[in-house]
């Protein structure tokens, strides 16, 4: 199967990151108004961006012959079941490292965190992941050894809070 990276436009690049760090559409066309951008166009270039990313993430979790079980496509997230090895597949797209494929799992052949000599690896490729997601984790869950550290990550980036598809004078008072 032929799998086709995301690729961003630099307008993109620019929404998706801002959007990412919690920003609505409206507060980016703000930024961005020396550049003529308005709400209207921010969205269709989010949407362009989510599409090239759900076509992304559908492509790996096909190859992989998952089940797609959530598709979060604004969240860069599709989470996926792999009957062949009963286990959970998380399918992230991230800017530095294009799209990860993760595996639920205990071990690697049988090692466990810290001795296993994927760990380096796996914890630079969850700390990429917080980053680009802006995702805060706890004290006690950063000390959560790698692979339970890395649900707690998935589970998180579920979970976030994404902002709205907003216009100036969205709600009643008139405020954002």
């Amino acid at each position: 199967m032929v799998f086709h990276m995301v690729a961003f436009s630099k307008d993109e690049t620019i929404v998706w990151q801002q959007f990412q760090k919690g920003k609505n559409t409206s507060n980016i066309a703000e930024e961005h108004k020396t550049e003529k951008w308005n709400p209207a166009y921010v969205s269709r270039v989010l949407n362009r961006a989510r599409e090239k990313i759900a076509k992304t993430l559908k492509e790996h979790a096909n190859s992989h012959r998952l089940d797609i079980e959530t598709l979060l496509d604004y969240k860069g997230l599709l989470i996926g079941f792999d009957y062949q090895t009963s286990c959970q597949v998380y399918i992230v797209y991230t800017e530095k490292l294009g799209v990860i494929v993760w595996y639920k799992h205990d071990s690697y052949g049988g090692k466990l965190c810290p001795n296993c000599p994927k760990e380096k690896e796996c914890i630079e490729t969850l700390d990429t992941i917080t980053q680009e997601y802006n995702l805060p984790l706890r004290d006690e869950e950063k000390k959560l050894c790698t692979t339970s550290r890395a649900i707690t990550i998935f589970n998180k980036l579920a979970a976030k809070e994404t902002p709205r598809y907003k216009r100036k004078g969205g709600d009643k008072n008139g405020k954002e």
